[in-house]
């Protein structure tokens, strides 16, 4: 009987320490990741705090990254369908049309970027995620021209968007082999 319950102990903790140590390999993953970014305080709240990001390896972290994203693109356009009606300025409101365009375009190139990323095809993931990023530039830009600047009413979900898309370059720098 001592037996079964040695056996049965040695079996939970072996199991128990590859658990935490697979664990701590993910976040240290994570981490250098973050640390790479521009802005690791906003990489480990958003892909890090994410439950997901727990047993992520480059590959699913590239894909969670595609997934923060997009959604972070949806609440965007929820942004703009709320401040739109409130813009008393016909300048404003165009550039904010323009922005929903824009960010609606960009959703789309999201969508491919991830499918890509799902079949591995990373260049072409990469292509995707540079059209969907230059189209919040071009929104982000457009309260710039053809007019007087002025500041966005999203900039700064302009802004959550640029960092996003360079975890998921960050990530997926990693997984394309390099040439010697």
């Amino acid at each position: 009987m001592a037996s079964f319950f040695s056996c049965t102990a040695t079996i939970f903790l072996t199991i128990s320490t590859f658990s935490i140590n697979g664990c701590n390999a993910y976040g240290a993953l994570i981490e250098g990741i973050c640390k790479q970014s521009q802005d690791y305080k906003y990489c480990m709240s958003v892909v890090g705090n994410d439950p997901r990001a727990a047993a992520a390896d480059l590959h699913r972290l590239a894909l969670l990254s595609i997934q923060v994203m997009a959604i972070q693109i949806q609440d965007t356009l929820h942004q703009i369908s709320r401040v739109h009606p409130n813009l008393k300025d016909p300048l404003a409101q165009r550039r904010l049309r323009q922005c929903e365009s824009d960010y609606d375009e960009a959703y789309t190139n999201l969508q491919s970027s991830f499918s890509s990323t799902s079949k591995t095809a990373y260049m072409d993931a990469i292509n995707f995620m540079g059209i969907a990023t230059n189209k919040v530039i071009d929104c982000h830009n457009g309260f710039r021209r053809n007019g007087p600047i002025a500041t966005s009413p999203i900039d700064e979900d302009d802004m959550k968007v640029f960092k996003l898309s360079e975890i998921f370059l960050l990530a997926v720098d990693r997984l394309i082999p390099k040439k010697l």
